[in-house]
């Protein structure tokens, strides 16, 4: 609580230095006043940082009171209760637009009528000796009036009739907006704001808006408060007049001595600073109102150029590496499995590209929809040399590599997981390597990565153009079947995908100035060289997926996944660290096959432990994927809910699944021949292939006889992985 001194203050205690005062309705910080000549204060303006004199007949002997405070908050705080007391004495009736004292009206009416019946609604409880909660006789009372209302309306309402004692201009005048009687700014200094703001606070990096602020007083004062005025200005060389004066290397004094010119020019004043800050935060929070008055202003194109735009990060990349762009894209084709030739759907690329050189680094085609092996296999392409391109019929070269400074992902989930946090640790090397920074995206602004999004656009379209079984645009999908017309393996599309990209990193392009992406990466390396870690184990498995918990090495081993891992090399990992405690170790798998886990301690590679309830008889580990494993666990549920799992008997679980699997895949296609030999014996229609002689009598001898030996043959798998083994019961 403040506490004033009882002894009058001085003009020394008033006007000491650093305090301020509010004069003709403006801010000022006192900079300097000496006693010796008390007859002049020197401020400075808090709205331009323009130095004004003022003397003491001028601060203390004009009729508007000149307000002191120790700093610029209290003086706000004092100026604001100064106004309120002056709205509260200074209300007039006939001053007030007829709507607002219509409302006020209406608000004194609600009151009294609720209050009214809240003391009726009292009167009738106690009557019937009934208690009574004043929150529902309240709800009651704005329920039962002529014109009903809420409860929190009423609260509002009754608030404000207390504050303002019932008084019908008082209470008018309170209803005006929040900007009332605030001066509105001139258009052409709106447009010298905008025009800062649109050259300066969406640069890369971006500006604070105090630097723009700061920026934006500058060129001000330089220009000597001269702007351009809209009403006159208009013309071919419009935007070379701006250019002229946002130029602080050059004077105004030329256009000042030109008739002409001047005009076509206007002093403005400039918005005070805490107006910018709000008006810049106005554009931030609600794009939706700042995207319609900016667009009616200035246009939709420099909306589109300065506010929908991410950091130009093609323009001011200088080196490789220095922003990579990650994204998935689910290709527009169908493929076949290698063994059925069956149908078995789309694959997923994951592609990293510099935007320096926009080169592609490295690639990582998947079945799996965006996860983490996508986007670390996507990591483990690019960081290293590309070799055995040969393989894919390739013989130009794809020397972009290396370990990206900053990556641009998305808000994916598997982009936010320890797995890949982990990761850029490991690559790092305890800073003897480049320690990549990962950057999220905002979320659902697709246009952030407009880099990779438009390589996508060029590969769907080429895929679209040259395979078979590809997907085509909704309004093209009756042309053909993409169903029946799929016929490319997975190693053809993925020679296919190779082949493109490389085709891509030798074309030239228009924004690199008729380079293609690999000239522009050589020119690049002229001036950096990528160091990337040797390939060892270690880092090896640190592309594995991670499992975020930790464990603890038991008499069984390390469990994941209801198995046991462990190896004669792990035997001194049950011991205790020096501090006596347990030792705790991180586990990194391969969901293609869980067989093997890595085994992390403190980022360090201790070896690997295999799964000992995978193990067969001559020594070897059955590999399973991980959703095989968990394939399995299911059908034991299903076939006995009560069936406790026993992790010394999953090898045998698996292996049914798998016959089940195989079992099910036969009989599909069995049934799919079926359906097409009665489709082809349909009436009318000519039979396929009927020039292919009929089976001979021999042929069909053979065939019965193979059927009736599948047909006595034990088909359970547990005896088969008996027999394999050399063991009987």
């Amino acid at each position: 609580m403040k506490t004033f001194s009882s002894s009058p203050l001085t003009a020394a205690d008033v006007l000491q230095t650093g305090r301020w005062f509010s004069h003709a309705a403006e801010q000022f910080e006192i900079l300097a006043w000496d006693s010796q000549k008390p007859l002049v204060v020197e401020a400075r303006s808090a709205n331009n940082g323009a130095v004004h004199q003022f003397t003491l007949l001028e601060l203390f002997g004009a009729q508007a009171i000149t307000r002191f405070a120790t700093n610029r908050k209290d003086l706000e705080n004092e100026l604001e209760i100064s106004g309120q007391s002056d709205l509260r004495y200074g209300a007039d009736a006939t001053t007030l637009p007829e709507r607002l004292l219509k409302r006020a009206d209406r608000i004194i009416q609600i009151v009294e009528a609720v209050q009214a019946q809240i003391e009726q609604i009292k009167r009738q409880y106690c009557l019937a000796a009934k208690s009574f909660s004043l929150a529902d006789i309240t709800r009651q009372a704005c329920q039962s009036i002529a014109s009903p209302v809420s409860r929190s309306s009423y609260y509002a309402y009754h608030r404000l009739c207390r504050l303002h004692f019932g008084d019908r201009a008082l209470i008018a005048a309170a209803l005006h907006r929040k900007t009332f009687g605030k001066t509105r700014i001139d258009p052409n200094a709106q447009h010298f704001v905008d025009t800062v703001i649109r050259r300066f606070y969406r640069s890369n990096p971006p500006l604070r808006a105090q630097t723009v602020y700061n920026i934006a007083q500058q060129i001000w004062q330089h220009n000597r408060r001269w702007w351009l005025d809209l009403g006159h200005a208009a013309g071919r060389d419009f935007d070379d007049l701006v250019e002229r004066l946002l130029d602080g290397r050059k004077v105004i004094d030329d256009f000042l001595s030109d008739p002409e010119q001047i005009q076509r020019l206007t002093q403005i004043r400039l918005p005070s600073r805490s107006w910018f800050y709000g008006y810049v935060s106005w554009f931030n929070t609600q794009p939706g109102e700042g995207e319609k008055t900016y667009v009616l202003r200035h246009g939709q194109a420099d909306w589109e150029a300065n506010f929908m735009l991410f950091d130009r990060f093609a323009q001011t990349a200088v080196l490789p590496l220095q922003h990579v762009f990650a994204d998935h894209c689910l290709l527009d084709v169908l493929h076949v499995d290698d063994e059925f030739r069956e149908v078995i759907g789309r694959l997923w690329l994951t592609v990293l590209i510099d935007a320096f050189s926009r080169a592609v680094l490295g690639i990582y085609l998947t079945y799996e929809a965006p996860c983490i092996e996508s986007i670390q296999g996507a990591l483990h392409h690019a960081i290293w040399p590309k070799l055995g391109l040969d393989k894919y019929g390739i013989d130009l070269p794809w020397n972009c590599y290396g370990i990206p400074q900053r990556l641009s992902l998305d808000n994916a989930w598997a982009h936010h997981s320890y797995s890949l946090e982990d990761l850029t640790r490991a690559l790092a090397g305890g800073g003897r390597y480049t320690r990549m920074e990962l950057v999220f995206r905002p979320p659902y602004q697709a246009r952030y990565g407009a880099l990779v999004e438009r390589l996508f656009g060029n590969l769907s379209g080429q895929i679209r153009e040259l395979l078979p079984g590809a997907i085509l645009q909704p309004d093209k999908r009756h042309w053909h079947n993409a169903n029946q017309a799929a016929c490319l393996l997975y190693r053809d599309i993925l020679r296919i995908v190779h082949q493109l990209i490389i085709d891509y990193l030798h074309t030239p392009h228009r924004e690199l100035d008729g380079l293609t992406p690999h000239e522009k990466w050589l020119h690049g390396l002229e001036l950096m060289t990528p160091l990337a870690p040797p390939l060892t184990p270690q880092v090896e498995r640190s592309f594995w997926r991670l499992n975020p918990e930790n464990r603890v090495a038991t008499r069984e081993g390390l469990a994941l996944f209801g198995l046991h891992y462990w190896d004669v090399g792990l035997a001194g990992l049950r011991g205790r660290d020096r501090q006596g405690c347990q030792r705790r170790y991180h586990l990194r798998y391969d969901p293609s096959d869980v067989s093997r886990v890595a085994v992390f301690e403190n980022g360090i590679w201790l070896g690997d432990g295999c799964a000992r309830e995978l193990r067969l008889a001559d020594g070897t580990y059955e590999s399973v994927s991980l959703w095989e494993l968990e394939l399995a666990k299911d059908l034991i549920r299903q076939r006995d809910p009560q069936h406790r799992l026993r992790p010394h008997s999953w090898l045998v679980h698996i292996l049914e699944a798998r016959e089940l699997i195989e079992q099910r895949q036969t009989e599909q296609k069995l049934i799919r021949r079926k359906l097409q030999q009665l489709q082809e014996r349909r009436p009318g229609r000519p039979r396929k292939g009927s020039t292919a002689p009929p089976l001979g009598a021999e042929q069909i001898v053979q065939a019965e006889q193979l059927m009736a030996e599948m047909q006595s043959k034990d088909a359970d798998p547990r005896t088969r992985l008996l027999e394999t083994l050399g063991e009987v019961l």
